[in-house]
């Protein structure tokens, strides 16, 4: 693993050592957005400072990736059971961010390659 392609302060982030390609797993019990790890990968690899990419709200909507992946809340179903027992881990979405090609899986890993 390279580790200067790990995401600063991201002790769960990992690279598979391609130059092309960060990869980092977000986390939700963290006080930063699921956005801002997307936006701070794409910096990453674009080796640039945030700041200077365009917003993601112009290229998908920031509260509906986060509400798309948010963990399942637990509430009691009314048959006894609870609701959220299913595996979050499988669902994913693709979309391109600052001619990068993004790809956020519900476990909260994100994938930034060159577009």
């Amino acid at each position: 693993m390279d580790e200067t392609r790990v995401l600063p302060g991201n002790d769960v982030g990992w690279n598979t050592g391609a130059t092309d390609e960060v990869v980092a797993r977000h986390d939700w019990g963290g006080r930063d957005t699921l956005a801002v790890t997307v936006v701070t990968a794409a910096a990453q690899l674009k080796d640039v400072d945030a700041v200077n990419l365009p917003p993601l709200s112009e290229t998908i909507d920031p509260d509906a990736l986060c509400q798309l992946f948010a963990p399942l809340a637990r509430t009691p179903a009314t048959d006894g059971g609870t609701r959220g027992s299913v595996v979050p881990s499988r669902g994913r979405i693709g979309f391109r961010y600052a001619a990068c090609d993004v790809t956020v899986w519900a476990d909260g890993t994100v994938i930034v390659k060159s577009a």
